[in-house]
């Protein structure tokens, strides 16, 4: 199972400031400790072949991130991937036995969204160094002064052109780990979708002032990266109305992209279910919450 981002609730993030901040990021960390970690356990309890693959989101407040890798590192199923690369279990134990059948595949996470979704901007990065941002923000915003962080870590040094330049790299910055990284046998889970393309569309926002809202809102530095390493899947979310006005999936240079959306304003869990180890084999359905 795969969860690319937004894993907390977002109630009050339109309206953050400094002043409810700590309410936001303790509303986020009872959601994690009273119910999804303990979810996550019941599941895991009952389905003990079955691994969980996350990342945290743009609406996901950073501070909370050690709690989610304290149980990563407690609970042998769960694995938060944000800036990491980890071995896909399932394809690891197979590749044991059928190695000429089942390729050893591998899992890296990369949270960072380019500026214009909201002020909480933990896992926001520039685009590159000339500061690119999406079409229809003000030129003049300067999201370090005016965004909002949950922790201490100031301003990110590197801009996700830096990241994505060398992902093994980066990779290596935050994980010792990071040698197996191979771009063409890794499921990468980004939560910004490419740019342009079926998996970021979002509603046609008019205008604002005298700037045209976009109605592409992914990352163009991503979009760069895929068509260059060509990964072995990509996963993302973000744009949670792409499942309608787009598409769940689309190719970039014979890479396999997938967006499920969300459709939580009224209830429905979309899902996107794949055969990992042959990405044409892939649907999506929708589920009720009621």
């Amino acid at each position: 199972m795969f969860i690319t981002g937004d894993l907390g609730p977002t109630g009050g993030l339109l309206q953050v400031n400094h002043h409810n901040l700590a309410d936001i990021v303790a509303r986020q960390r009872n959601f994690y400790q009273r119910d999804l970690i303990p979810l996550l356990e019941r599941f895991f309890d009952r389905h003990r072949h079955t691994d969980v693959y996350a990342i945290m989101g743009n609406d996901d407040c950073r501070a909370n991130e050690e709690l989610l890798s304290h149980f990563d590192r407690d609970c042998e199923n769960f694995h938060l991937v944000d800036c990491r690369v980890v071995p896909l279990r399932e394809s690891r134990q197979m590749h044991s036995v059928f190695p000429d059948e089942v390729p050893l595949l591998y899992v890296a996470g990369y949270p960072f969204v380019p500026p214009g979704a909201s002020l909480l901007v933990d896992w926001v990065k520039f685009e590159n160094r000339i500061e690119l941002r999406p079409p229809g923000i003000d030129p003049l915003t300067d999201i370090s002064r005016m965004g909002i962080r949950t922790t201490e870590s100031g301003d990110p040094s590197t801009t996700i052109a830096d990241d994505l330049s060398s992902f093994a790299e980066f990779l290596r910055t935050t994980q010792e780990t990071a040698d197996c990284y191979v771009p063409k046998r890794t499921i990468h889970l980004f939560h910004c979708p490419p740019y342009n393309t079926a998996l970021d569309w979002v509603p046609p926002g008019g205008r604002y002032e005298f700037l045209s809202l976009p109605d592409h809102v992914g990352s163009v530095e991503i979009r760069r990266f895929i068509e260059r390493s060509r990964p072995y899947l990509v996963l993302c979310g973000h744009c949670h109305e792409s499942v309608i006005l787009g598409d769940y999936r689309t190719t970039l240079r014979g890479s396999v992209c997938v967006n499920p959306g969300s459709q939580t304003h009224i209830d429905v869990l979309s899902v996107v279910q794949f055969d990992v180890f042959n990405t044409s084999k892939m649907k999506q359905f929708f589920i009720n919450a009621e």
